[in-house]
């Protein structure tokens, strides 16, 4: 499954003020930019991960890990990325995750 973050949502849950907008892989976050937070794959990871319902896809860099809580049942894409394959208004998606191009483990 997928679902989205953004600015708002981070800063509403109250992660933002621990993070101060950093993402796992020590980047600035950005919901305008194609990525997703997911436990699976190193940073620098790209991933296809593409709507089960409307065959949409879009093109994502693992930047981010989603929390603990969700590790093994969902990724989290940036706003923007999200948008490019459903409703922001769906919440939570069923998608298919396909490796595009596997970046080494440090």
């Amino acid at each position: 499954y997928a679902s989205w973050y953004s600015i708002a949502s981070l800063k509403k849950e109250g992660t933002w003020k621990y993070s101060k907008g950093r993402m796992a892989n020590n980047e600035f976050f950005d919901e305008n930019n194609y990525t997703v937070a997911i436990w699976d794959y190193p940073f620098g990871t790209i991933l296809k991960v593409t709507n089960i319902k409307n065959g949409l896809s879009v093109k994502v860099k693992v930047t981010d890990r989603i929390g603990k809580r969700f590790a093994k049942t969902r990724c989290d894409l940036s706003k923007r990325a999200f948008a490019q394959i459903a409703d922001l208004q769906s919440g939570i998606i069923q998608v298919k995750i396909k490796v595009i191009k596997l970046a080494r483990r440090e």
